[in-house]
């Protein structure tokens, strides 16, 4: 997939050299460098997914190209027109291509970076009251086949969480549909925070069209912390249907008061705390096998 996006990018580059040649006019309806960067990247990505497509399901390719169309308020003539007007101003092409390339490249290095999200969250600690705990994917994919239609993340315990954290789980949803089907379809996505004490809190929600979404579960009590799951699911029955999940976050706030009053000796009360009551399950578990 890294590959074909450089690839489709080359290409595309080449692509707009030769119309520079053809001369053709210059057109007044021409769209912004900025904005226009922007529809390239969406486009590409999305010719690339459209290139990861089965042979079987290359006809479903019209959904993402119009998707970005729609998305942007435009037409694919405003884009032609638009590429032809740059490619006769070299220097403001090459600009953003250049910064199109860049961006490409910065998300593929994520890509090539990525590891299972628990070894990642094991290697590293993270300092400061408020932090970004996220690990995994920066971009993930769901469609409506069975296979991969939902998406799990789960990240463990350590010395990262006090009593009393708030945690949120936030990103952007894009939902491709096919506008000529009118049954239900929707994404499920819900935040599960689980307690050494085997307590649980939750927040979910629908989201029937694209847009941001934010869950948040705060603990009043003072419970140590377990784990955090989250799921991403997509209910739908047309296989046209495809859903994006675009930059996730985890924040993790820690309370004022926590905040204040933890020293270096508290942070090693809470962490020995989590390794006597994991020790104290794996015990037991161990004693009710030899029975």
């Amino acid at each position: 997939m890294r590959r074909m996006l450089r690839n489709s990018l080359l290409v595309a580059f080449c692509g707009l050299l030769f119309l520079t040649s053809c001369g053709e006019k210059k057109r007044f309806d021409v769209i912004s460098s900025k904005k226009l960067e922007a529809i390239l990247y969406d486009y590409h990505l999305a010719q690339v997914m459209v290139n990861d497509l089965p042979t079987s399901e290359r006809y479903q390719k019209d959904l993402y190209f119009n998707y970005v169309y729609t998305k942007h308020g435009i037409t694919e003539a405003q884009i032609d027109t638009s590429l032809v007007y740059y490619s006769r101003h070299p220097k403001r092409l090459a600009e953003i291509y250049s910064n199109l390339s860049e961006r490409i490249e910065n998300e593929i290095k994520l890509q090539e970076n990525d590891e299972p999200i628990l070894n990642k969250h094991e290697a590293r600690e993270v300092v400061g009251d408020s932090a970004n705990l996220w690990y995994d994917k920066a971009f993930v994919e769901l469609s409506p086949s069975p296979f991969s239609n939902k998406y799990n993340f789960t990240i463990p315990t350590d010395t990262n969480f006090w009593l009393h954290d708030t945690i949120r789980w936030q990103g952007k949803i894009i939902l491709m549909r096919d506008v000529t089907d009118s049954t239900e379809k929707y994404v499920h996505i819900d935040l599960r925070v689980k307690y050494m004490n085997d307590s649980l809190l939750t927040a979910d929600t629908l989201l029937h069209t694209s847009g941001d979404f934010s869950l948040q579960v705060a603990d009043s009590i003072g419970w140590m912390i377990k784990s955090i799951n989250g799921t991403a699911y997509l209910k739908s029955t047309n296989a046209f249907d495809r859903v994006l999940l675009i930059n996730p976050q985890l924040m993790r706030y820690h309370s004022l008061s926590e905040s204040l009053g933890a020293s270096d000796s508290t942070k090693k009360v809470l962490s020995d705390s989590i390794q006597q009551e994991l020790g104290l399950k794996l015990q037991s578990m161990q004693q009710a096998a030899k029975r």
